[in-house]
């Protein structure tokens, strides 16, 4: 196999490549010169890596050969273009050395939807997004494989007509968490999702990709790493907390007694609660207690006063309000977007977006103002924006001993759910979607 000359190290991972200066890793969020990365052994017996402490997982190395296409070599000469980081050694998407990263953290308590919400964004976005201009597509599509599931399980279901569901988020699930052992501690990092955001030949400014593009970072927990007391030390789980620049909160009506009046009291989650499981009774979260808890941790990364309101937008989604708009006058079976020139891009109309969200802070002011009032003391910068995931109601199902709340794949219509992330980027990351530089 041919091989280059020996180059300095740093020369070779820039060759044919336009690097950021300072990667940021998305898993333990450590900074980095893009000449520091590792890369990912291909040969079968560098297995092992020590600071994964998995079998499963090939030994990350810094290269000091390469081929005539820049490929790195490994130790036993195979070629590979996987990269890792230099402090945890997991692995991390190639574009992220090229393109800076958008941080934005998921929160909502147990049975929120937050799983639901995040397949139907992104299989929305994958087609919306071209719309404005925009490729919306994986950064680290193995990273992803829990939302292709998702997306097979709700959109490519060869029997639509079946009730069926996707897994509920584990604390132990080992496609979104994985442990490294960092300065001889063993640390739980969550795997977030990651797409990369490429402005296309219909953006104005498409030949600035390296300046606009983004690659979107999500981090969706289980519910209970919010619950208090969960905290564990050598848990990093929910540290992203700290390194977001936007934090997305599920609101879920159905776990709020007192807006079950205002919701379709023939819905199985109303009448049921947050599981359908014989004998489990329904149950009450404070969920704005998982709100003030997050905030707490926040604070408590970013070295800040308790009592310090902190300087990240905050986005509370009203989930599953297909059940809530007939009562409430807030409408979401329009989507909020308006075409630039016939035949051409669409933008999002956020005088419309902005108008909805003030009409739902004072819904879920009258009803629930301990919530309202928790979120105004979280963040400078509060938006409310209802969605629907499934745009129906779901159905109670009992297969064998297994009790669940299962949806046809043919009546699911989601409802305005690329609002949330196409408002975050309209407001501030103007350029990518308006053609405009402007910054909060």
């Amino acid at each position: 196999m041919a091989e280059a000359k020996a180059k300095p190290k740093s020369a070779h991972v820039m060759w044919g490549k336009r690097l950021i200066t300072k990667v940021t890793c998305p898993n333990c969020w450590h900074q980095f010169p893009p000449e520091e990365v590792l890369f990912v052994g291909k040969h079968t017996d560098l297995d092992s890596d020590p600071v994964l402490g998995d079998p499963m997982e090939p030994l990350r190395f810094a290269p000091t050969r390469f081929n005539v296409k820049g490929e790195a070599l490994d130790p036993r000469g195979m070629p590979t273009s996987d990269v890792a980081c230099p402090r945890c050694h997991l692995q991390i998407p190639e574009s992220l050395l090229e393109v800076s990263p958008l941080f934005i953290s998921i929160i909502g308590s147990p049975a929120s939807g937050k799983s639901y919400f995040l397949t139907t964004m992104s299989w929305q976005l994958r087609t919306f997004l071209p719309k404005a201009g925009l490729s919306f597509s994986d950064a680290d599509p193995v990273g992803s494989s829990p939302i292709h599931e998702y997306e097979r399980t709700l959109f490519m279901n060869l029997q639509p007509d079946e009730p069926t569901e996707i897994r509920k988020t584990a604390q132990d699930d080992d496609q979104l968490y994985k442990t490294a052992t960092v300065d001889g501690v063993p640390i739980r990092f969550p795997l977030p999702l990651q797409f990369l955001v490429w402005p296309t030949s219909d953006h104005p400014n498409f030949q600035q990709g390296h300046r606009l593009g983004r690659v979107i970072v999500l981090y969706d927990n289980a519910g209970e790493d919010f619950q208090p007391g969960r905290e564990d030390a050598r848990s990093a789980a929910i540290q992203h907390l700290s390194r977001s620049a936007v934090l997305l909160m599920l609101m879920d009506p159905t776990q709020e007694p007192r807006l079950r009046d205002l919701c379709r009291p023939s819905d199985p989650q109303v009448t049921h609660g947050l599981r359908p499981d014989k004998g489990t009774p329904r149950a009450v979260l404070r969920q704005e207690t998982i709100l003030r808890e997050a905030a707490v941790r926040m604070r408590r990364y970013l070295g800040k006063s308790q009592t310090e309101c902190l300087d990240k937008p905050l986005i509370i989604i009203v989930p599953k309000f297909d059940i809530m708009q007939g009562v409430t006058g807030v409408s979401i079976d329009e989507e909020p977007y308006q075409e630039v020139k016939k035949g051409g891009r669409f933008r999002l109309k956020t005088d419309e977006v902005e108008r909805t969200s003030d009409a739902l802070r004072d819904i879920l002011k009258e009803h629930c103002p301990e919530f309202v009032a928790t979120a105004d003391s979280v963040s400078e910068s509060v938006r409310y924006i209802p969605v629907s995931s499934l745009g129906c109601s779901p159905e109670v199902v009992t297969r064998g001993e297994h009790t669940f709340y299962g949806v046809r794949p043919s009546d699911v219509n989601p409802k305005w759910v690329t609002v949330p992330i196409v408002y975050c980027l309209t407001k501030w990351s103007r350029s990518i979607l308006s053609g405009t530089d402007h910054h909060r």
